[in-house]
């Protein structure tokens, strides 16, 4: 005859049952989680790529506005430059038909 020690005890295994659904839901709530901030991080990271975007487009703007007023300067400072030497020329032009007038003036009236 065959002895059988059956130390079968319901608790036990009902314990290690209980134990196990609660690691296996605990690593389900890691699982979820990582996913959740795997997608969140995606997300942010798509949104930093389109803030970025954005801004280069704005300096590009501001870069050709830039340049665009610079030549505007550039020409303005140019027509500067030009006008002491116009206006300098003018007035020697005027000063020498004065001289002119004055000394036919004086040639008209008999030389004083």
């Amino acid at each position: 005859m065959v002895q059988i020690n059956s130390d079968f005890r319901p608790g036990a295994d009902r314990r290690k049952l209980l134990l196990g659904g609660l690691l296996l839901g605990l690593s389900m709530i890691c699982v979820i989680m990582t996913i959740m901030f795997l997608y969140v991080s995606h997300a942010a990271n798509q949104r930093v790529n389109q803030i970025r975007q954005d801004y280069r487009e704005v300096a590009e703007r501001r870069d050709a506005q830039v340049e665009q007023l610079s030549v505007q300067v550039s020409n303005l400072q140019h027509k500067l430059d030009l006008l002491p030497d116009r206006t300098a020329s003018k007035t020697a032009d005027k000063v020498k038909q004065v001289v002119k007038e004055d000394e036919s003036a004086n040639v008209g009236s008999g030389g004083k």
